[in-house]
């Protein structure tokens, strides 16, 4: 089948409300909101959008209210990054969802998310007709993880290569719980805060041996790339055979995290996409890109603000010796 996509991200589109404050509140307490900015949201549609915005040809699988404020707002701003919306589903019973942060001077966050109509998304909303359009799968963040499984399984039946970003929305579920979903999946990128939870880590920090020998028993499932984003430090690489960490860019000022790891996996997805296959040099430079479009997204507010546009990628890759 012709490939129409480079890229189809299945998970929740919801609208931010960004809070910015001095400090975050204790406990029975109250602080000044400085500013409030709304911005379009979700894991999965912030990862589609960096897509699209990067020049990769990228559609989005989610479900919004039927024609309300917060959906339609989301269209719009999928528009302006050219992603596709004919596949996105729509609820009669449930409004768009909404996340709301707060932000502090350090650009820590506090998320308190209201899925609304993405979290029924069903496995039904998913058609293989349509999903066999894609070179990619990239599935992210739904607490209701039965499309997603939906998913993952017509990409395994159609040889099309699954990435999971998953979110604490799924790994808080437990590792017995969402095991049958690991199964299924090709390439999985996990921040360290969800790596910890996920084998109940107690330590502040990971160290490279702690997360191969953990890691073994997610390769033991079939899954054949491992990413763990360890933030400053940069990202720890691992396949059956080799593993590396890989630096990140070196940032004068963090303004905001809020979405770093969507944008990471849109960087990741690009360099994939333009090169498919799991050698490790290629994978490499694919999180080379993922650090790199991260890195710039967390210099802006806002999860798409600070997303490069092709030619400034284009740039970067230039000046790596990468090719497009």
């Amino acid at each position: 089948m012709v490939k129409i996509f480079d890229v189809i991200c299945i998970g929740a589109a919801l609208v931010d409300m960004i809070a910015q404050v001095v400090r975050h509140p204790y406990d029975d307490d109250e602080v000044f909101v400085s500013d409030l900015t709304i911005l379009s949201g979700g894991a999965a549609a912030n990862t589609a959008y960096a897509c699209g915005k990067m020049g990769l040809s990228a559609a989005f699988i989610g479900k919004l209210g039927q024609n309300d404020i917060f959906g339609n707002k989301i269209i719009n701003d999928f528009k302006e990054a050219s992603v596709k919306t004919r596949l996105i589903k729509y609820s009669d019973s449930y409004k768009t969802g909404s996340a709301y942060i707060a932000l502090n001077e350090k650009g820590e966050r506090r998320i308190y998310a209201h899925s609304g109509a993405a979290n029924y998304l069903s496995k039904n909303d998913l058609l293989e007709e349509e999903i066999a359009a894609t070179k990619l799968i990239f599935l992210s963040s739904l607490q209701n993880i039965e499309p997603l499984l939906h998913a993952a399984k017509i990409g395994r039946n159609l040889n099309i290569p699954v990435i999971l970003n998953p979110g604490m929305l799924i790994i808080d579920q437990g590792f017995d719980y969402i095991k049958n979903l690991l199964e299924k999946i090709d390439i999985l990128i996990l921040s360290q805060k969800e790596f910890k939870t996920l084998f109940n880590f107690k330590e502040n920090d990971l160290s490279e041996d702690s997360i191969r020998e953990s890691s073994a028993s997610l390769f033991a499932l079939g899954m054949k790339v491992i990413v763990i984003t360890l933030g400053e430090k940069g990202a720890f690489l691992l396949t059956t055979t080799h593993d590396e960490l890989i630096q990140p860019l070196k940032l004068e000022k963090v303004i905001d995290t809020t979405g770093a790891g969507d944008a990471f996996s849109a960087g990741f997805i690009y360099g994939l996409v333009k090169n498919l296959n799991l050698k490790f040099e290629h994978l490499r430079n694919n999180v080379k890109i993922g650090n790199f479009i991260a890195g710039n997204c967390i210099q802006k507010l806002g999860a798409r603000n600070g997303i490069p546009r092709r030619n400034e990628l284009k740039t970067f890759l230039g000046n790596t010796n990468k090719k497009i």
